[in-house]
């Protein structure tokens, strides 16, 4: 049997242009499908980027805050260390140095608190006292003449140019003194800087 060109036709379309086109419809199917997944992850990192700047801007804005925090704290740290420095420890050093330069008041001052150290270091251990050299000569006739005479236990008393003002007083032998005289002056300076009284007066201050 003779084929036509329309059977000819028709075998080529059927054998070769219809799986041609059904492959290139497959392979464009394909194609938008990858497109699409491409536009999508696109769109997702574009997304992610988005985000992820956002919070590396939100991220610098906290951190320049916290720094500005932190630096302003500091600044008003430096102020009161300032004031303490140029206003509140003069004031309490001139006030405390009259008073612990007067024999009367050392004396007193010494007795006492000889008496509370005897009572509450149980160690039969010798106290010492480390005064100005410039009391000498009103203090020492003192200790010798009147103070020993109440003592309970051994004092060793000793003046020294290293305490400018009022005294030091402990344990012979263990390098260690109470001090009272710088140490009072920097106690008050405490009590009395901005420092110390918002912690403990902060319902009263204004």
């Amino acid at each position: 049997m003779t084929k036509t060109l329309g059977d000819i036709t028709s075998e080529l379309t059927e054998r070769i242009l219809a799986p041609a086109k059904a492959e290139s419809e497959r392979l464009l199917q394909e194609a938008k499908e990858e497109a699409r997944k491409i536009v999508f992850e696109a769109e997702r990192e574009a997304l992610r980027m988005r985000e992820n700047a956002q919070k590396e801007a939100e991220a610098a804005m906290k951190q320049m805050e916290s720094d500005m925090n932190a630096a302003a704290r500091n600044f008003i740290l430096m102020v009161q260390e300032k004031l303490e420095q140029t206003i509140v420890q003069p004031v309490i050093e001139a006030e405390l140095q009259p008073l612990l330069n007067q024999p009367d008041f050392l004396e007193k001052a010494l007795e006492t608190l000889f008496s509370e150290f005897c009572r509450l270091e149980r160690e039969e251990s010798n106290l010492e006292a480390l005064l100005p050299e410039k009391m000498r000569d009103q203090l020492g006739h003192w200790f010798i003449e009147k103070f020993r005479q109440k003592a309970i236990r051994p004092l060793a008393v000793h003046f020294t140019d290293k305490v400018s003002f009022g005294f030091k007083i402990g344990v012979e032998g263990r390098g260690s003194h109470f001090n009272f005289g710088d140490g009072l002056v920097e106690a008050f300076t405490e009590f009395c800087s901005p420092r110390f009284r918002k912690h403990f007066f902060a319902g009263k201050e204004s």
